[in-house]
Order: structure tokens, then sequence, then C-alpha cells
């Protein structure tokens, strides 16, 4: 696919990437994903955003096809992660009157990646930048998801570019979203990878551009969207916004079970937290995602994981519950550790030691039932979950 254009002289000038997998190392890619470029044809023409070097000398071409590259007045640098600028120290070669647009923290990000001076303007928040015939305003939206991330603004055209934002991997040559396969479930897997560890952050910079004519969005990945572009903004700010009663204690009890004995346990200390003031939710981590749970744990009050010991270990889906902690704002949460062992035991010791790496607090020792949970096992089930949820309510009241 050569060019397209998105609005009146406005190209489409990225790059498919359909056999894609593995992006970033650890995101999984089904679909493949696309790096999205534009070119603004105005009187001071100026392209927003690059492409992943990988694609550097097509993606010159391409732009060659509809524009002579000296005459390139502007390039504006939304956000510089890799898959955005590695193309850039190229086409900054094939075009020496450009000038870059970004953020300052971006202008420092850059001069780190290109390892030279650029030309350019660092942005304020919210301003106003006229290409002649069009007008571009700025929208500092820091920590979608780095801290040099902008959106931008085409006036006339009434199109948000916001790089990352409401992107999605999701490679289909059509590029539009309403001539694409059904790419819902590729919205929300990008979200939750992606920006959800940023609720905070994505609130902020929805309230920014709540009052913009947004008709069309145009990010760096996958589909643009011009159906119906209010659909994506408002589900990323349901997604971003925690649900939950603000009059009682959130506390979440995580367990894995191998023969159904830790999650008797798990049972009973939930029944035992929800005897007060609080609201308690149970999950199985074998049938979740991390990803999805990642609103859940950032609102939450408390949490309790419970494993049985395997091969002197806590069991894998407690692990990848945890792993997803690292980047959600937790710290001194309260929690605590239980579960069954059968001769040794090690698994909620070893839940406690990480958590306290991550800044967690431990309000109470660990609770462990040997093989099959007793009924008297289950009763201390209760009473450590009621404690448990004590020392939150209690804490909220000194």
């Amino acid at each position: 696919m050569q060019t397209l254009e998105i609005a009146k002289n406005i190209h489409w000038v990225g790059m498919l990437h359909a056999t894609l997998r593995l992006f970033d190392v650890v995101f999984q890619t089904r679909f493949g994903s696309t790096y999205n470029s534009y070119l603004i044809l105005a009187d001071k023409p100026t392209i927003i955003d690059c492409v992943h070097e990988k694609f550097a000398q097509e993606y010159l071409e391409k732009l060659r096809s509809l524009i002579n590259l000296k005459d390139i007045c502007y390039i504006v640098v939304n956000h510089t992660e890799m898959d955005h600028t590695g193309a850039l120290g190229l086409l900054l070669k094939e075009t020496p009157n450009a000038q870059i647009l970004s953020t300052k923290t971006a202008s420092l990000f850059l001069k780190n990646i290109l390892h030279r001076d650029v030309k350019g303007k660092a942005v304020e928040d919210g301003e106003s930048f006229s290409l002649g015939n069009k007008q571009l305003k700025f929208i500092h939206a820091p920590s979608w998801h780095w801290p040099d991330t902008m959106f931008t603004y085409v006036e006339e055209d009434r199109a948000l570019f916001p790089c990352d934002g409401f992107a999605t991997h999701f490679c289909d040559e059509r590029l539009f979203d309403d001539r694409v396969d059904d790419f819902t479930e590729d919205v929300r897997h990008y979200f939750e990878h992606i920006m959800g560890p940023y609720r905070k952050k994505m609130l902020e910079a929805i309230e920014k551009i709540k009052s913009l004519d947004i008709r069309i969005i145009a990010p760096s990945h996958g589909p643009i969207l011009r159906t119906d572009p209010w659909k994506y903004i408002n589900a990323y700010k349901d997604w971003s916004t925690p649900v939950r009663n603000p009059n009682k204690k959130l506390i979440l009890v995580f367990y894995a079970s191998m023969y159904g004995n830790t999650k008797k346990m798990a049972e009973a200390v939930a029944k035992g937290a929800s005897t007060i003031n609080t609201d308690v939710k149970l999950f199985d981590a074998a049938g979740v995602s991390p990803e999805f749970v990642r609103c859940e744990i950032e609102s939450a009050d408390g949490i309790l994981f419970g494993s049985p010991t395997m091969n002197g270990d806590a069991l894998r889906p407690l692990w990848d519950i945890i792993n997803i902690m690292f980047s959600v704002n937790i710290k001194f949460k309260k929690c605590a550790t239980f579960g069954t062992y059968g001769w040794s035991g090690e698994a909620t010791r070893l839940l406690e030691d990480r958590l306290k790496g991550l800044k967690l607090t431990i309000v109470q020792p660990p609770l462990k039932a040997l093989l099959t949970p007793t009924e008297e096992d289950l009763k201390r089930c209760s009473i450590f979950g009621y404690d448990f949820a004590q020392s939150l309510i209690t804490n909220s009241t000194t």
C-alpha cells in the first residue's frame, strides 16, 4: 500500500507490519501492527510522527511520491519511542529545512536518541501553531505512556493525532475503522497492556480534549477512527475510572488452587473479610487475565494472596498477578498471604517477600493449613479475613 488521504490534504504515509507477532518483546500482536505517520500538505508542509527504523527507506519513498523532502517545514514528534522515531535520523538528513516540534521532555529525549542537536521548538501545552492555511493545537499528555507525550489537533479538519493514544496493534491495509474487521477486543487489549498503568493520566488528558470538536482520530498504530471517534475516547474514560463504593474498603482475594483446598481457604477468608464495612472480590488467579484486574488492584485498599506450595514455590498464576503490580500504584497498600501445604510450606513466605519488595505493608503473619483444611482451619481463615478487614477500617479512623 502506498499512501492514503484521510482528510483534505492530510495523507497517511505509514507502514504496515502484518507479520509482527511480538511487539517490544512482551506484547503479543496476533494481527500485526502499523506504524502510522501523516503528511500535512499545508502552506508549510508538516509531518506528524515517524516510523520504525526497519522501514526507513520505504518510508522516504512514500514521502517523495507526494512532496520534495526539502520542502518539509516541520516534523511533529508527539512521542519519542523508537517505533515512532527509528527512521527520524535518516528523515532529518533528507529534510534539511525541517524543524522539530515537540514537548521539552521529548526534545531532551531526542538528543539522547539521535546524539546530535536538532533544529526545533519546544511547544507549550495548549499552544496554537500556524502552518499557513492550517492551524495546529498542541495538548500535552504526559505519561500516555511516556513522560514526553503530546497530542496534535488540526483545527480545520477537526482531526486529533494522539500518537499511542486510542491506538491498536492491528494491521489491515483498509486502514479506516469502518472498513477493517472487528478490532474491539484488540483496542481493550492494547489499553490494558500499554495504557492501563497510567489511568489517572488518561483521565487528565481526556479532560483537556473534551471541548474539542473531534471528527477523526489518527493514532500511531492501527485503524484510523472516523466513524465514531468519541466512542474510543469515552471507552478510555470508562476503563480509567475506578468503579467502587467510596464508603466501603475494597479488598481483593486472589488464590490459585490445584485440588480445591486453597480455594476453600480463600472462600472462608473472603467471607470473614465481608462481615464488616467492606467490598470483597474473590478471584481465581488461574482464570483471570492479570491485565484486566490492573484497575481493581490500583483501586483496592487491601489485597490477599493464597497459594499452595508446589515444588517449594507458589503457583505461577499468583506470580503473574504480582508481576502486573510492578506497573501499578500500589505502594503501602495492605496485604497478607495464606495457603495450604504438604511438608515444606514456603509459598506464603515467598509471596510475602515479593510483596515487601514492592513496598506493600504486611499486616499479619501468613496463615497456613496442612493438606486439606479442617473445619477449625476454615474458622481460622474466617478470623484471618475479618482481622485483615478490621486493620483497614481501624487505619482509616485513626
